[in-house]
């Protein structure tokens, strides 16, 4: 917890990235100087164990915000790296042991000892996490969706990745960008830099998935980035994917479906089964593709024949619907078989191809 002492003196800012309830609060820095600690009298006060009670000072010189470090036992931290005296900058990351702050600058406004910490591991990552986005440093990664008489791709889902340590994989990914609440530019990120390499690439004339964050769904910031991605990549064939968990509102969802059909993309429902099956909403707003969960498709060929002939049902529910069904997570030959014989038309999973680079 951070308590401050009021201040109406000065426009620089300081914006919490912090956990739970405590996320992206933001702070005016008391003017001309102040010190941050954990101590009583100070000017900026921040209630973390790993922060020492006289821990650094805030203070103006000119035009510029510094800060100095006043032999704290964990360290002031700047963009990342050690600081003894820097001039801090609008967007700048300012560390204080483990507290994380960003700075900014408004123009429209103005235990008893500490213990021993270094910077955690997540403060560590949040620093990684802003350079991935600034630097645009994501990695696409492409799974070929393929026709199950063939097994020849007809389309590939773009996948989150980059080469940072600690954020090589989409948990970890959106697990940073959700603490700094920044799922949907992350998720923006990977759209266009997926569609950019899919025009560039040999496979330009297959169709492409790209993937919609739970958060995103309903605003209208979507629907920008939607309408920017097709005037930035015309020619590509792009299908939107959603959660089957975030298809409930049935005016919402037609509406959606209404401006991909603007845009000229199609709609998929990913993870169908996963949760409660929305089988209403599949015959109110079918998509143009049904992804079944791969828990529905795991040792499906060695399942009884009764959960073989439900899901035989439901595959031809999603036809009558007039969805193509696509059976998600297949790994062997067997499962690729049964799942033929069940009804799907496309496939994904290991068996045809794990996710790479182009």
């Amino acid at each position: 917890m951070i308590n401050q002492q009021h201040s109406t003196v000065g426009h620089w800012t300081l914006t919490e990235y912090g956990q739970g309830s405590t996320q992206r609060r933001t702070f005016n820095v008391p003017m001309p100087q102040c010190v941050v600690g954990r101590g009583n009298h100070v000017g900026f006060r921040v209630d973390d164990p790993s922060v020492s009670k006289r821990h650094a000072r805030l203070f103006l010189e000119g035009d510029g915000l510094y800060v100095e470090d006043l032999g704290s036992t964990n360290g002031t931290f700047v963009n990342g790296n050690p600081t003894k005296h820097s001039v801090l900058s609008p967007g700048d990351l300012l560390q204080f042991a483990n507290a994380l702050y960003r700075v900014g600058c408004d123009e429209g406004s103005y235990g008893d000892g500490t213990q021993e910490h270094g910077p955690s591991a997540w403060a560590h990552t949040l620093i990684l996490f802003d350079q991935l986005l600034t630097d645009r440093m994501v990695l696409p990664h492409f799974q070929s969706i393929v026709a199950m008489e063939t097994q020849e791709p007809l389309s590939f889902e773009i996948l989150a990745r980059s080469n940072l340590s600690g954020l090589r994989n989409p948990a970890a990914m959106f697990g940073a960008a959700e603490r700094l609440g920044q799922q949907a530019a992350l998720s923006e990120l990977m759209r266009e830099e997926g569609a950019r390499i899919a025009t560039e690439s040999a496979h330009r004339d297959c169709g492409f998935f790209f993937n919609i964050h739970p958060v995103e769904f309903g605003t209208d910031r979507l629907d920008h980035s939607l309408r920017a991605l097709r005037q930035h990549f015309p020619e590509l064939t792009i299908t939107i994917e959603i959660h089957e968990g975030a298809v409930s509102e049935l005016d919402m969802m037609r509406r959606f479906r209404d401006l991909l059909a603007s845009l000229e993309m199609d709609l998929a429902y990913d993870d169908f089964g996963a949760g409660q099956g929305r089988l209403v909403e599949l015959t109110e707003v079918p998509p143009k593709v049904l992804k079944f969960d791969m828990q529905l498709i795991r040792d499906i060929d060695q399942a009884p024949k009764t959960r073989q002939d439900l899901l035989r049902s439901l595959v031809q529910i999603a036809i009558d619907s007039g969805s193509i069904p696509l059976a998600e997570g297949v790994e062997t030959e067997a499962e690729h078989q049964v799942c033929k014989e069940l009804g799907f038309e496309l496939g994904q999973g290991y068996f045809y191809g794990r996710p790479a680079t182009f």
